[in-house]
């Protein structure tokens, strides 16, 4: 898993409506499958139209642990994330 990618994620699914996020770009994708294996998130992971995307629905008190342990840093790939849709 990659730590700025992950922690990206996270902040930007606190940043929408009801904590809910959906990517669609296949790195993205493969990082919440991990992100959810390691229980940061609870995540839907689908394919349509031979297409994957994955669906943010929680962040898990561990997830919420994780974004505490790194408040003070910015990852570079912050912007990003929050691009996409």
């Amino acid at each position: 898993m990659n730590l700025n990618l992950a922690h990206a994620l996270l902040v930007a699914a606190e940043g929408k409506p009801y904590g809910v996020l959906k990517v669609r770009c296949g790195d993205l994708v493969r990082e919440v499958e991990q992100m959810a294996a390691a229980g940061l998130v609870e995540a839907s992971l689908e394919n349509v139209d031979n297409e994957a995307y994955a669906v943010i629905n929680r962040v898990t008190d561990s997830g919420h642990s994780f974004l505490r342990a790194f408040k003070d840093q910015s990852p570079p790939l912050a912007e990003l994330v929050s691009n996409e849709h």
